[in-house]
């Protein structure tokens, strides 16, 4: 596994874990509230999916689809309830 595309995954999936819990990195209070920047970091990891399907390593490929499975369901848990 190429550890740079590792980094990049793994950064990215922590990045938005700590939105989902509503810890936004210091200066990014006008990026919009927590669960939009997560939303933005999911998309941006599903994004990468898309584009290098097919091109992966299938442990890399591995990492990326478990971590964004693992992103898409925890955003689904912090949804607020009606």
């Amino acid at each position: 596994m190429n550890s740079h595309f590792a980094s990049l995954v793994l950064g990215l999936g922590h990045q938005a874990e700590a939105a989902l819990q509503g810890q936004l990195p210091p200066g990014a209070e006008g990026a919009g509230d927590a669960r939009a920047v997560a939303q933005a970091l999911i998309d941006t990891l599903g994004m990468l999916a898309e584009k290098t399907a097919g091109r992966l390593e299938p442990d890399e490929s591995r990492l990326l689809e478990q971590t964004l499975t693992a992103l898409r369901f925890r955003f689904v848990q912090t949804m607020p309830r009606s």
